[in-house]
């Protein structure tokens, strides 16, 4: 399942800590990971541009399907993966909107 997944990320970003705290948390172990380093640019490479034209990380593909922004790889994974490891998101409307209120 995971093995399908790829996430392209780098070291002391929070949004891409983000995205690889949600594959955890949902179990997906096995995804195909790349560690860039913006200090030698990697982030501008070929690869990372096919998948994400603006040369930022993380970039998270699942089969032919890419993300680019940390929030939406998140919601992705909940809802494609929702009865799969932890919850990510509340039930509650009033937490949703909280939780959504938090998001920078």
């Amino acid at each position: 399942m995971a093995k399908d997944m790829t996430l392209l990320w780098g070291s002391g970003s929070p949004p891409c800590w983000r995205v690889i705290i949600a594959l955890e948390e949902k179990n997906l172990q096995g995804y195909n990971q790349k560690l860039l380093s913006s200090e030698k640019m990697e982030h501008k490479s070929p690869e990372v541009m096919k998948m994400n034209p603006r040369g930022q990380l993380p970039a998270f593909k699942h089969g032919n399907f890419v993300l680019n922004e940390s929030y939406g790889a998140c919601m992705y994974l909940e809802s494609q993966f929702k009865s799969q490891g932890n919850k990510l998101t509340p039930d509650c409307p009033a937490e949703q909107a909280m939780m959504y209120q938090r998001m920078p």
